[in-house]
């Protein structure tokens, strides 16, 4: 029944994830070396999803200038230069964090009926914990000066857990 279920969902998201050719007025985009990407052609890619494999076909942009392809709709989903959904890449984690990756991979199978590899849950728990770690190294290390004043300097600091905290520094 559950696998009926993932079938039915798989298919019913790769209709969903159908894309139509861009209108005339955004078949150009720009592009990061600073000249234009044009539309040329829907393009096929698998990603896994919590209920299983489901095809996007979505607009493909590329530059004369510089040759650089872009996927737009690849960046809106999350799922730019990955064939895994954000929500497998959560449950991912969530396993790879919990026991050995290999563990991780079955209970994949086991709880979502989701077959992956190893690795790919190695990857993804390792890839997530440091953007995690970067994500809160920045908010710790985001200070900013706020006043200073004579010998004294007053600092705004967010913590990891959201809070504001002020901190004054005399010289």
């Amino acid at each position: 029944m559950r696998s009926a279920m993932h079938q039915a969902g798989a298919a019913a998201l790769t209709e969903l994830l159908k894309f139509d050719p861009p209108s005339l007025e955004q078949r150009q985009l720009p592009c990061a070396c600073g000249h234009t990407a044009h539309y040329v052609e829907l393009r096929s890619k698998t990603v896994l999803t919590a209920v299983g494999k489901a095809k996007c076909l979505r607009p493909y942009y590329l530059c004369d200038r510089c040759h650089r392809g872009q996927f737009p709709i690849d960046v809106e989903l999350d799922v730019e230069n990955t064939e895994l959904s954000p929500g497998v890449r959560r449950m991912l984690a969530t396993v790879g964090q919990q026991a050995a990756f290999d563990q991780g991979r079955q209970q994949m199978e086991l709880l979502a009926g989701l077959s992956v590899t190893t690795k790919a849950v190695e990857r993804t728990a390792e890839a997530i914990g440091a953007d995690i770690e970067r994500r809160q190294q920045r908010e710790l290390v985001t200070v900013s000066s706020s006043a200073t004043s004579g010998q004294t300097t007053t600092f705004t600091a967010r913590g990891s857990n959201g809070n504001f905290c002020n901190f004054r520094h005399s010289k």
